[in-house]
């Protein structure tokens, strides 16, 4: 085998093939060089080997297919526990707005029944005081026919004594009887 000394004694390295060549060692194939990967097709990748993703543009993500994400390394994500635990805190208060707003819904509940009861007690009364009031009108007209009887008895008597002072005084005008 032949060896062949390649250089040009350039401490910054030697360029060995132009651009767009491949290159190997004897026996084997030429190592595929990478290029700048600008788009990815999301449907052709099946396994990512997250060993090797160091940063992921987080504004470049639109879409993750959850179904898709078994594992997620945890000691990576600690914006994400710190949303989790914000969203967890928030959530948390939520219920107890929610708590806080069925019992107050419950006092509600309560007070509208108690003004319920109340409005019966007095339509109730109401009607206690409706009877009463008629009663009394009742009495009030009884007293008046009474009133109106009297009036009438003494009209009479009045009428009575007239007719008797008449009689009285025509016999006496005759002096059938003395005065």
């Amino acid at each position: 085998m032949t060896l062949e000394y390649i250089g040009d004694g350039n401490p910054d390295g030697t360029v060995v093939f132009q651009s767009g060549e491949k290159g190997s060692f004897y026996g084997g194939s030429p190592a595929t060089q990478p290029s700048s990967i600008t788009t990815v097709d999301s449907t052709a990748i099946t396994t990512v080997d997250s060993t090797a993703i160091t940063t992921v543009d987080s504004t470049a993500i639109t879409t993750v297919d959850s179904t898709a994400v078994t594992t997620v390394d945890s000691t990576a994500l600690t914006s994400v526990q710190v949303m989790t635990a914000t969203v967890t805190e928030q959530i948390t208060a939520c219920n107890r707005l929610i708590i806080d707003s069925q019992l107050q819904a419950v006092t509600i509940n309560l007070l509208v029944a108690d003004c319920a009861a109340n409005a019966v007690a007095i339509d109730r009364l109401i009607v206690d005081t409706q009877l009463s009031a008629e009663t009394v009108n009742l009495m009030i007209a009884d007293a008046q026919l009474s009133a109106e009887t009297i009036n009438k008895m003494v009209t009479d008597s009045t009428a009575q004594g007239v007719a008797t002072n008449l009689v009285i005084a025509r016999l006496q005008a005759l002096n059938l009887i003395g005065t």
